[in-house]
């Protein structure tokens, strides 16, 4: 109950380690493996959104409990939720017409969102407003 009531207080994704030492903050005696065991079952239970960066695994609140997609920008971290229209349609033809049953699959996108990109593109101008080639 705390680590829900932990992630439904912030608004980002955060690792086990992250959870274990707010716990840890609050007075809590949490190891991480307790904190990892309990977000992974939450997370099989559809009760958070999980991603994987960088080897890492990052959870958070679920608001919507319907089954969606995120899109994540590698710079900044901003992580927005995204539906694709026909996706899981496709997605249970495609395995049917294969043969395959009990079907899970999990989408990350990673891209710059627009105010990453124009840093980047405004990085790579030099003082005198020319491009650096």
């Amino acid at each position: 109950m705390l680590i829900e009531q932990t992630l439904s207080e912030l608004s980002r994704f955060v690792t086990a380690q992250e959870i274990t030492d707010i716990l840890r903050r609050r007075g809590t005696r949490i190891g991480t493996a307790t904190a990892y065991r309990n977000l992974q079952s939450m997370a099989e239970q559809g009760r958070l959104d999980v991603i994987h960066l960088n080897g890492e695994t990052l959870y958070r609140a679920c608001a919507d409990r319907h089954h969606h997609h995120h899109i994540m920008c590698r710079s900044c971290g901003k992580i927005i939720e995204i539906e694709i229209p026909g996706l899981e349609q496709w997605i249970e033809q495609a395995t049917a017409k294969l043969h395959y049953v009990d079907v899970t699959h999990v989408l990350e996108i990673y891209a710059l969102c627009p105010r990453c990109a124009r840093k980047a593109v405004d990085d790579t101008r030099n003082d005198d407003g020319y491009n650096i080639q």
